[in-house]
């Protein structure tokens, strides 16, 4: 019999893997706090790579001294800093301004993803000193980044990552939003505004960096459609023609702005609750789920449903289990915010009149043909079939 292991412990547990993790990335040495003595407690590979990423001249032929001095007097140059600091995810950039703040940090709390490529670039630096962790920034970064605080910096850099969190929020929600939509929604929730002109060059920094969106035409839309060459933009535009975007409230929206959020809705519950069932890992059920949200947010047929659960090895009895979750699907799809109604579900498009809901089958569906594996998905979402309902 499996022992369950108790909130408390695993709680515990949790932390220490955090700190075994930390206490491996660290440097095992006193605490320093000049850029120099933090640069030499890397290795030349990884100090010939940042000087690379600065333009250093003649980087293969410097030593490391030298390396590290040239390295150290770009670093503290304004517009090297600022490119610097850009390139730290928004996790990143809250630990740095943490951290900047004081002599050291001194916490076991704080996961790798908070500071990892602040490290490798020479911004932040760990140290595992008597037992305890400490987290560095040096003196002169620090009086680098005084410097950019004083034109603005840390105000320009939460500007921009509040646009990139719209974009993100606004993709996840409806798939595609035109530049001028995007301008007009953030504008309409926001005290500072901003325009197509603005916003283009700042978002386009982000897409660099693989952002899980991107532009195409007059459009922001997930990065996904890239792989059938944009083709399933003009459909998703095409159909939502003349139908409402739903534009929840600014605390709400950004919720979306999380690649893993989705509205919990009645209809997914009862689902998952009939899921878990049949299937007796918590795991699978929310992967399942994860799954079945996503098809139904881009529209899917109900023989994709059947395959995907004929995958996960559910198995129906009779037709009144058949009939049962074959009515429970309809009711979640019919109840998901989807990309072709601009994000209202079909019950709402219907209620306002905008919409028929979708012609899901009510009874027993007939087998479609097969479906190549390298054809698009008819899901709608642009993918291949075999990366998308034929996974």
């Amino acid at each position: 019999m499996t022992q369950q292991i108790s909130d408390d412990d695993l709680e515990k547990l949790v932390l220490e893997t955090i700190k075994n993790i930390n206490i491996e990335s660290a440097a095992h040495s006193k605490p320093v706090y000049s850029l120099a003595g933090i640069l030499a407690l890397k290795k030349m590979t990884a100090l010939r790579l940042l000087a690379r990423a600065m333009n250093i001249a003649s980087r293969s032929k410097l030593r490391k001294v030298e390396l590290i001095d040239a390295i150290v007097a770009e670093m503290q140059q304004p517009d090297t800093l600022r490119t610097c600091l850009n390139s730290l995810h928004e996790i990143e950039w809250d630990f740095f301004q943490q951290v900047v703040a004081e002599k050291y940090l001194q916490t076991d709390k704080v996961y790798i993803d908070s500071y990892h490529l602040a490290q490798n670039i020479g911004l932040v630096q760990s140290f595992y000193y008597k037992g305890e962790l400490y987290f560095v920034v040096s003196d002169e970064i620090k009086a680098a980044y005084n410097k950019l605080v004083k034109t603005n910096f840390p105000e320009e850099r939460n500007y921009r990552d509040l646009l990139n969190n719209y974009a993100i929020a606004a993709v996840s929600l409806y798939g595609v939003i035109s530049q001028e939509d995007f301008v007009e929604l953030f504008n309409s929730q926001n005290p500072r505004k901003t325009s197509i002109d603005e916003m283009f060059p700042l978002l386009l920094q982000n897409i660099i960096f693989e952002a899980g969106y991107c532009f195409w035409d007059e459009y922001i839309v997930d990065d996904d459609f890239e792989e059938d060459d944009f083709k399933a933009v003009a459909a998703v535009v095409e159909l939502r023609k003349g139908k409402p975007r739903y534009t929840p409230a600014k605390e709400e929206f950004l919720k979306y702005s999380d690649w893993n959020y989705y509205e919990t809705t009645p209809q997914l519950i009862t689902l998952k609750d009939y899921l878990a069932g049949l299937i007796y890992d918590e795991d699978e059920v929310e992967a399942l789920l994860d799954e079945i949200h996503d098809m139904s947010a881009v529209g899917a047929n109900m023989q994709e449903y059947y395959d995907l659960l004929d995958s996960a090895g559910i198995v129906f009895d009779n037709k009144k289990q058949t009939k049962y979750i074959t009515q429970l699907i309809i009711d979640v799809q019919n109840n998901t915010r989807q990309w072709i109604n601009y994000g209202h579900t079909p019950n709402e498009l219907n209620s306002l009149g905008k919409n028929n809901l979708l012609p899901f089958p009510t009874g027993q569906t007939e087998h479609s043909r097969k479906i190549g594996r390298n054809e698009p998905c008819p899901c709608g979402s642009g993918k291949k079939y075999k990366k998308c309902c034929g996974r």
